[in-house]
């Protein structure tokens, strides 16, 4: 019986990664609509919150503000990096004749009589092939927009009819409160990652461009937007945020003190800010093993690529919340927590 079961939840497993696989240009779509009505209902709340007394923004008013501001948002990201791309382009023979400059001087310092040259070094590298991908990216993101925001204007109409679907397809008493109760902890919990990673994200974005600008790095304007959507992707985003600028910044300069300077003052800030505040911050809500938060990147980063990377934890949490509600499951969500205090089932919990 033990094999039976064994072997079915494989065949699961085995059917749902090829699901997700094959069905990766139907299922992305939906899912980055579902990430924008996440992100307009959740600031939305945010503006109908604050109260004047007894008076309130309505709804309505408060969703159409959340629209413009999160329309807003994407403009100016796309203008920045839009601007920026064509800026890097110009300068790219000026970054190619340093680099060769700091190759000399490594070779010099390792003691080789002849310094690789950049042919040699990159010789396996296609510009023509770079561009095309890049160009296909563009194309793609191009593409699904208008799918993504149709996705994200149906999710909004459904929002309306949800519960009262709920309740016929479960009736009344243990079953539709049951699933309400789980429905209520994940919209919580994601919502809570997505507010606390947003704040932080703007607010080291911030602190990376004041670093930059000061140090008069180039297009730092356009890192700083880089660096806010990598810290959305755990670990690797960090460690992407940090290396990236100060990579450009010694190419850039021909001393060493900006480099530095961009290296640990920005690393310090990146440092502190998701492994000391971030933590602090966020406390036992998400209760995510750090081991499965890697392994999650990596699992889907392969499966969905960079989206992928992005949604990793709240698919998680997901996963953990559910799983923790079925007893057979349970084992599971105690392993994909931090410290084995996972959400009590239901009936367990007196909801």
């Amino acid at each position: 019986m033990t094999l039976q079961r064994a072997a079915l939840w494989a065949i699961v497993i085995a059917a749902t990664v090829y699901l997700l696989v094959a069905g990766r240009g139907l299922l992305l779509p939906f899912v980055l609509g579902l990430v924008l009505w996440y992100m307009v209902d959740g600031l939305a709340d945010v503006f109908e919150k604050p109260r004047l007394g007894s008076l309130r923004l309505p709804r309505p008013i408060a969703m159409f503000a959340a629209l413009v501001a999160i329309g807003g948002l994407f403009w100016v990201v796309g203008r920045t990096i839009g601007s920026n791309v064509t800026a890097v382009i110009a300068a790219a023979p000026n970054y190619e004749s340093r680099l060769t400059k700091i190759i000399n001087q490594v070779a010099q310092l390792v003691g080789l009589e002849q310094a690789p040259t950049l042919v040699e070094l990159f010789d396996r590298f296609s510009l023509a092939d770079t561009l095309a991908g890049f160009a296909a990216a563009a194309a793609s993101i191009v593409r699904i927009t208008g799918i993504v925001l149709i996705y994200a204007g149906f999710l909004f109409v459904e929002q309306v009819h949800f519960k009262r679907k709920l309740a016929i397809i479960f009736g009344e008493g243990e079953n539709q409160a049951r699933v309400r109760a789980v429905l209520e902890r994940i919209d919580r919990e994601i919502r809570v990652y997505i507010r606390i990673k947003t704040t932080l994200a703007a607010t080291t974005s911030a602190l990376a461009y004041l670093v930059m600008a000061w140090v008069g790095v180039d297009f730092a304007g356009f890192w700083a937007v880089l660096v806010f959507f990598f810290y959305y992707i755990p670990t690797v985003g960090s460690i992407l945020a940090i290396v990236a600028p100060a990579l450009l910044t010694l190419v850039q300069f021909d001393h060493l003190t900006p480099f530095l300077i961009v290296l640990f003052v920005f690393g310090s800030i990146q440092v502190v800010t998701a492994n000391v505040i971030e933590p602090a911050i966020m406390g036992h809500t998400l209760n995510l093993s750090p081991l499965v938060v890697i392994v999650s990147l990596v699992v889907w980063g392969t499966l969905w690529g960079v989206v992928g990377m992005f949604l990793c934890v709240p698919i998680t949490v997901v996963g953990l919340i559910v799983l923790a509600q079925f007893e057979t499951t349970r084992p599971v969500a105690v392993l994909l927590s931090a410290d084995g205090d996972i959400p009590k089932p239901y009936t367990e919990a007196g909801q």
